[in-house]
């Protein structure tokens, strides 16, 4: 592979920092899977999880460590951004151990981590034949489309579908949302320390997380003012 050889022209769309994304994000939903697996199938561990106070425990973690995310981005070098990244992806499947079956957790990261694999693989052979904006509507038609083969041939409940559909329109339309601020900081990254396509990859799939990190801090503002304004009634 050509490192950044779409730096020059400018406007040769970016395909390979693209399919590195996707892959890392799909990585990172078997990470989740991985881990959760742990947490329900190993005795030691599946003691632990059991009780409530572990969820309490894995959402105070959870939303630190997207706190400090959230802060400390723009600082990150490429090996504490990918450190950050693993540690996303562990404490999203750690989380869902505590709140879901094992059943539900594969369902949902599985689909989600195919939708960004099969992403991969479209966008590494089509290349620059797809457009920005096509391409990531292609991609959620990827995740709609395995969600709904997935939960008919498995004749899943209302839940399942609603879990699947969650994941990939969060995570889905949160990439399609940063796919112009990934491409301005890779280009920034890259003028910056001459780094590689990978190195870039990385901020890229981490900066999927922060903008889901930023919505939900979006969302607990909104609901604090909401809060505030009926109290005030």
């Amino acid at each position: 592979m050509k490192p950044f050889g779409w730096l020059s022209p400018p406007h040769i769309k970016p395909t390979e920092l693209i399919v590195n994304i996707c892959l890392w994000l799909a990585g990172g939903m078997v990470l989740g899977i991985g881990v959760a697996w742990l947490a329900l199938h190993l005795p030691v561990i599946r003691a632990w999880f059991i009780p409530g106070p572990a969820i309490l425990v894995m959402i105070a973690a959870l939303f630190i460590s997207g706190l400090l995310l959230y802060c400390l981005f723009e600082r990150f070098s490429t090996p504490l951004a990918l450190f950050w990244l693993i540690l996303m992806n562990l404490l999203t499947g750690l989380l869902f151990a505590c709140i879901f079956s094992w059943a539900g957790i594969a369902l949902a990261l599985g689909v989600t981590g195919a939708m960004f694999a099969i992403s991969a693989v479209i966008a590494h052979y089509a290349g620059s034949n797809i457009s920005g904006g096509g391409y990531y509507l292609l991609m959620l038609l990827v995740g709609l489309s395995l969600t709904a083969l997935v939960n008919i041939r498995l004749h899943n409940g209302p839940l399942e579908w609603i879990g699947c559909l969650v994941m990939v329109l969060l995570f889905g339309l949160t990439t399609a949302g940063s796919s112009s601020r990934i491409q301005i900081s890779a280009r920034e990254l890259y003028m910056k320390q001459f780094t590689t396509v990978q190195a870039c990859a990385i901020h890229g799939a981490l900066r999927v997380w922060l903008n889901i990190a930023s919505l939900v801090f979006e969302l607990l503002r909104l609901a604090s003012y909401v809060i505030d304004g009926i109290r005030s009634r």
